[in-house]
């Protein structure tokens, strides 16, 4: 995960460089529309539902992560962005009762590959709301165990994704605050409520 992290600030600090004191926004004409190009790094915490079946007997497992995502994209010149998205999660954990089976852990690994679109919400100069959706696929490794068993559940699901929040362009560069709820179609369901801090880099 650190690395991760490392690479892709390392990208979105660098980048820039190539481009020159003298770099300005250039739009590029796209089937009518004027875009530009960005890469994004995104990291923030997710509180994470799993309603597991386990013991024929069905349970919530809360857990909190830490994710990281990153991002290549269009921005359709200030009213939306297409991106393609690739989310890493921390490994998360908790230990349930399941009917007669007392301290079952439940353990996920989750990676997620989304196509996100997001629309802006008015016209404002220096902090502007958007709203969004994405759907994509979660590649899911469940795990439940305890002393003398452990069974791993290894899926690929069927992802969607809602979101708002608050872009802040400098230059080049753009901030943005959003809040995120993922539900991915795993067992009877698990539902991601996520916040994070995210940096977008256009050339």
């Amino acid at each position: 995960m650190k690395k991760i992290i490392a690479g892709s600030m390392a990208v979105l600090l660098t980048v820039p460089a190539f481009a020159g004191s003298s770099y300005e926004q250039t739009p590029t004409n796209f089937m009518g529309w004027d875009v530009l190009p960005y890469i994004a790094l995104r990291g923030g915490a997710t509180y994470a539902n799993l309603n597991n079946n386990f013991n024929d007997v069905k349970e919530s497992v809360s857990q909190n992560l830490y994710q990281v995502r990153t991002a290549l994209g269009l921005s359709m010149y200030k009213t939306a962005r297409f991106e393609v998205e690739g989310s890493f999660f921390t490994k998360g954990k908790e230990k349930k009762g399941f009917g007669n089976i007392d301290n079952v852990e439940v353990s996920t690994e989750n990676i997620e590959l989304m196509a996100n679109t997001y629309m802006n919400i008015g016209h404002f100069k220096r902090i502007q709301p958007f709203a969004g959706m994405g759907l994509g696929l979660a590649f899911l490794d469940i795990k439940e165990s305890y002393p003398g068993f452990s069974h791993s559940k290894d899926q690929v699901n069927f992802s969607g994704m809602a979101t708002l929040g608050l872009d802040m362009p400098f230059g080049c560069y753009s901030v943005d605050v959003a809040a995120r709820y993922n539900y991915i179609d795993v067992e009877s369901g698990m539902h991601n409520f996520s916040a994070d801090v995210g940096i977008r880099y256009m050339f």
